[in-house]
């Protein structure tokens, strides 16, 4: 195929949020497509929803390797100790029993009533704004920031300086200074929390940083492992719960008679926030997790030598017409079916019950708060943070 013409990713989305023309067509036409990544580089696009499952529960592919390319933050804490996402098998378990408790239900129950006052709290700094405001300074990129905050056990006031740190992170990265500037957030994050987890000596409590400190003191974790999985919880927890929540607003934005179905019937919440997790996640609409095959696989007929760059299409499985009925069509009271949206399999995001919990905060309170919330400008006038793993956008100008 090297004289052929690959599809080449992205594909960015229409206005910023409604599906790439191309990415539907290809997804109509088969469940894996061989691809041209950013990089240059060839490889595998997984859009069918029932292979992506089979590749990310597969042994046969594995999370590591050479790093899928130079437009993620792989180089920077791809093998970071305690990083889950480089882990497999039982070491991958090991750690992630470690974080677990952190996202139990009954800290979950506690941490929906701090989400409900947090963002009680930044709705009145909001609208205490002279219009049109950045949602996104007021709302969206602090409040993951502050919940995680609470999740971690730090102090509040200290939100403003991870949440920067972290944005840094996932800053993509090419040879020159983002790539650098992105190694400098990582070093600095970790080292803050090194001193915080080991604050929680003389201050501990029910929060993950003294979770982690027990597990060091009783040899389940090495220092710089578990100080991994705070850095892994905050960068995740935050960057796409920011992102997922500007697309979700925008979403409804669009799609005003599901937000007057919302209004009239506020317990349609749960479901809105599935179709837009499923339709509207975060990123560019190609996104999705790369797995390396350890030998020779066939997939869906198609045989893909070992070693092979295969994206698997967590957005794109959305759009699989033989999962979802009408899968175009936003739809906040469809029959609940699972979505891929928080990956599947071992590797099945752990803090999916907490970003659950905040976007049914926000979504379900702030068009009671500000009924008549909207778009200070057109959609397609927005900025996509495209230097953003996650997406999200520069700003988010809105009137009420």
């Amino acid at each position: 195929m090297s004289g052929q013409s690959l599809p080449t990713l992205p594909m960015w989305r229409v206005d910023n949020i409604e599906p790439s023309p191309e990415m539907l067509t290809l997804c109509a036409n088969g469940p894996i497509h061989r691809v041209r990544f950013p990089s240059g580089h060839e490889g595998w696009w997984v859009t069918g929803y029932d292979e992506a499952k089979a590749v990310l529960s597969d042994a046969a592919f594995r999370p590591s390797g050479m790093p899928p390319a130079a437009f993620t933050p792989a180089t920077v804490i791809l093998g970071s100790p305690g990083w889950l996402g480089s882990h497999e098998g039982i070491e991958h378990a090991r750690l992630r029993t470690i974080v677990a408790p952190a996202f139990s239900s009954g800290r979950l129950k506690l941490l929906a009533q701090q989400v409900e006052a947090i963002a009680a709290q930044l709705f009145e700094t909001l609208a205490a704004q002279p219009q049109p405001a950045d949602l996104r300074r007021h709302l969206s990129f602090p409040l993951p920031a502050m919940v995680i905050s609470a999740l971690m056990g730090v102090p509040y006031e200290d939100h403003a300086f991870f949440a920067r740190l972290s944005d840094e992170v996932m800053t993509h990265q090419h040879e020159s200074g983002p790539r650098n500037a992105a190694r400098s957030a990582w070093e600095e994050l970790r080292s803050y929390i090194r001193g915080k987890i080991r604050d929680k000596r003389q201050d501990p409590g029910d929060n993950l940083l003294t979770d982690l400190l027990t597990a060091v003191d009783q040899g389940k974790a090495s220092e710089e492992e578990a100080v991994g999985l705070a850095a892994g919880m905050l960068v995740a927890g935050h960057e796409t719960t920011v992102a997922q929540i500007e697309f979700g607003l925008l979403a409804m934005f669009r799609h005003p008679q599901q937000r007057e179905r919302l209004g009239i019937d506020p317990s349609l919440v749960d479901k809105a926030v599935e179709e837009i997790l499923r339709m509207y996640p975060p990123g560019s609409g190609w996104d999705g997790i790369m797995r390396y095959p350890r030998t020779d696989v066939t997939i869906a007929g198609v045989h893909i030598p070992a070693e092979s760059k295969v994206l698997v299409g967590l957005p794109a499985t959305s759009f699989d017409p033989r999962h979802f009925e009408d899968p175009e069509i936003f739809d906040i009271g469809r029959d609940r079916k699972p979505h891929l949206a928080f990956s599947y399999g071992p590797h099945y995001c752990i803090g999916v019950g907490l970003a659950r919990v905040e976007l049914k905060v926000v979504l379900g309170s702030i068009f009671q708060r500000f009924p008549a919330l909207r778009l200070a400008v057109a959609p397609e006038e927005l900025k996509l943070r495209k230097e953003i793993i996650t997406g999200g956008f520069e700003e988010f100008p809105v009137l009420w």
